[in-house]
């Protein structure tokens, strides 16, 4: 989000990974005038844990990247929204809970329920008649909706295509 703001003033922010001339790892962040030249530059250490874990880049890319975030706020002196990252997971998982469901319906669910959520999502979603019309096959097929069901459900697709 940053990024156009600098470059319409002439500005460019770059964040190189290097290390010092004693091998510490470090984020060498470098905020550019271009035409100027000049330049403000701010040296972050990387911390690494002890324990890399059984995916170690995926760590080392994750401190990178907290590490270029944090040198960029202490740099431009701003301050972004609140880092999420640092609160239970419950928390994260309640506030990234979608309140509508987005998507056909998944198998594992009951007949009756299944069948109304398929009419809500043909309802909302009238442009993917054709994928819940290959879903809706593929449920009956699965003996997971009764005929009955099946036909409540391409009433309401036919009800959708007719408006």
């Amino acid at each position: 989000m940053i990024q156009p703001v600098l470059h319409k003033n002439g500005l460019i922010l770059i964040q190189p990974p290097t290390s010092t001339c004693d091998g510490v790892s470090i984020i060498l962040t470098r905020l550019i005038h271009v035409e100027t030249g000049q330049e403000i530059t701010s040296e972050l250490p990387i911390f690494l844990p002890d324990d890399m874990g059984k995916k170690p880049m995926f760590t080392y890319g994750g401190s990178l990247t907290y590490g270029r975030r944090y040198a960029v706020k202490m740099i431009l002196g701003i301050e972004a929204d609140m880092d999420c990252n640092t609160e239970p997971v419950e928390v994260i998982e309640k506030k990234n809970k979608p309140a509508v469901k987005t998507e056909p319906p998944k198998a594992s669910e009951d007949g009756e329920a299944l069948t109304k959520q398929f009419i809500a999502y043909v309802k909302k979603n009238p442009d993917k008649v054709d994928s819940v019309k290959t879903r809706l096959s593929d449920r009956y097929g699965e003996g997971k909706i009764t005929e009955k069901q099946r036909d409540l459900i391409l009433q309401a697709i036919l009800e959708t295509e007719d408006k």
